[in-house]
């Protein structure tokens, strides 16, 4: 196995572990937040899709991202600069969920985006640092791009997998 199939089958598997996670969940369930400083499973999910979108069409391909390329960012009313990261508990309660249905196109059509770039990738272009002015991408290369997208993306389940059971208890 190839490390693009190695990471497309990881990126796959953790879509199918999120569309069950978000399964017949309620508005009211999706907005839930445990305290007043977490966030709630519809933050936690556009938050993971924005970042990914970030990395891989901003960082990567140099490339205007889904969210506002596709209007996401208007239609919902979120600045396009917004991305969850480091959201004070004032900006966590004002966060206004979008609908699911709509979350669930905006991260299909981001993740077709992360998997159609992925395609495109030999074994070299894994070793290329691309150029940026954030501080903290400084120095990532398109396979460590890949590795902390990888982990992001899984813990953000097991955030929305904890949060569900809270709600509705153990595998329900």
């Amino acid at each position: 196995m190839d490390v693009n199939q190695l990471i497309e089958e990881t990126f796959l598997e953790t879509d199918r572990d999120l569309e069950a996670a978000l399964d017949g969940l309620s508005t009211a369930e999706l907005e839930w937040r445990p305290t007043d400083e977490a966030n709630s499973i519809g933050f936690t999910l556009w938050h993971q899709t924005r970042a990914e979108d970030i990395w891989v069409n901003d960082f990567a391909q140099k490339a205007r991202e889904v969210f506002s390329r596709d209007g996401w960012a208007s239609k919902w009313n979120i600045p396009v600069q917004d991305t969850g990261a480091r959201y004070t508990k004032e900006q966590l309660g004002a966060f206004v969920t979008p609908p699911v249905a709509e979350m669930w196109q905006y991260n299909r059509a981001v993740r077709a985006e992360t998997l159609k770039y992925l395609g495109s990738l030999n074994a070299q272009d894994f070793d290329f640092t691309p150029q940026t002015d954030n501080p903290r991408r400084r120095g990532y290369t398109i396979g460590r791009m890949f590795g902390h997208l990888l982990c992001e993306v899984s813990q953000h389940l097991g955030h929305i997998r904890y949060l569900r059971g809270l709600q509705r208890g153990l595998n329900k």
